[in-house]
């Protein structure tokens, strides 16, 4: 492991030339390019050292985002009357040498993390940044922003959903509620009525008054733990029945594992913390996006794989950053609209 302070060798550019770099990257990788394209960007290049600096940062950090960028949107066509109400299918735009003025224009909003809507005919589906909620998400009944803690009543028991959890009332009104992502934790008063469900990826979750349970549903990471109390779970022809401070791993189509964990690290985030111990940079990182304003992304190398042990406070959540370039000599490079890239 690295102790080493990297920052100061990164050279603090304006925001107007931050921009000015952004541009060219984008003129340059999403249309024709000419000889005078080349030549103005050289003499540009060459102006100043600081244009040079902040073209290769932008350029890392498009490199980093490849990935999400070809995946951000997808073409729409208005359903005629005919297709009303039939399935829609759509694709990504497949890539090639001329892409579309709107195509190149909606790459550079997502680049940008400038907006959720797009130009006529084109729909943002999913953020490559995370930046923005999800279509999906702005119609829940109850849903968090990146950062929010929200806690609330729903039927009776005390509910705290954390940042980016998106939540939905049952279609036939009965009681309970359904995590569709995010994480949320559910108290049941002793003399609750039975009958109360929590409905999440395929699986239904019966608390027993008294206890108090932790749902976890971010991505293919779905736990369900028993923080006090028994809780039900039921998927499929299976049944278990979890005691205090036992935990279920649901994977596609089963419950995959039931073990005691240790509850501090589930409930930390509930106190204002965010504590791992030897997982993944790149997971730590993942979780932190979720209470971060902007994003962090990890670039390139081994520096995703290195394992992590630490103790983060969500009022000071930009320490984070400050640990993984002391511990592991990670260089940082500041970009407009909070987007971290370490690498």
């Amino acid at each position: 492991m690295k102790d080493m302070n990297t920052t100061s060798s990164v050279p603090n550019i304006p925001t107007e030339l931050q921009a000015q770099a952004q541009d060219w990257l984008l003129r340059l990788q999403t249309g024709p390019v000419t000889a005078a394209d080349a030549e103005a960007f050289r003499r540009w290049r060459a102006r100043d050292p600081l244009h040079a600096a902040a073209f290769a940062q932008v350029r890392r950090l498009w490199v980093a985002l490849a990935p999400a960028m070809q995946t951000a949107v997808v073409p729409v066509t208005a359903p005629s009357p005919t297709t009303v109400g039939a399935a829609v299918t759509v694709a990504l735009p497949a890539s090639g040498r001329h892409r579309p003025r709107h195509a190149v224009n909606l790459r550079r909003r997502a680049f940008l993390g400038g907006a959720a809507a797009a130009a006529a005919g084109w729909m943002v589906v999913r953020s490559p940044l995370g930046m923005w909620p999800e279509l999906s998400a702005l119609a829940a009944d109850y849903r968090t922003a990146t950062g929010e803690l929200r806690t609330l009543k729903i039927a009776d028991v005390d509910v705290t959903m954390a940042a980016r959890t998106t939540m939905n009332r049952p279609a036939d009104g009965s009681p309970g509620i359904e995590v569709s992502e995010g994480e949320a934790q559910f108290a049941l008063q002793a003399d609750a009525v039975q009958g109360f469900t929590i409905a999440v990826a395929g699986a239904r979750l019966l608390p027993a008054p008294g206890a108090r349970v932790n749902v976890r549903c971010v991505g293919t990471d779905v736990r369900i733990t028993c923080l006090a109390g028994r809780a039900q779970l039921l998927r499929g022809a299976r049944t278990v029945v979890l005691e205090a401070a036992w935990q279920a791993r649901l994977l596609e189509d089963r419950i995959a594992s039931v073990a005691p964990v240790a509850t501090d690290a589930i409930d930390a985030w509930r106190n204002g913390w965010l504590l791992f111990d030897d997982q993944p940079l790149q997971d730590v990182v993942d979780e932190v996006n979720r209470y971060r304003t902007g994003r962090i992304v990890l670039a390139g190398g081994a520096l995703p794989q290195r394992r992590v042990q630490a103790r983060i406070p969500l009022e000071r959540i930009d320490t984070f950053i400050d640990l993984v370039r002391d511990a592991y000599g990670a260089k940082v490079v500041n970009m407009p609209g909070g987007v971290v890239l370490l690498s």
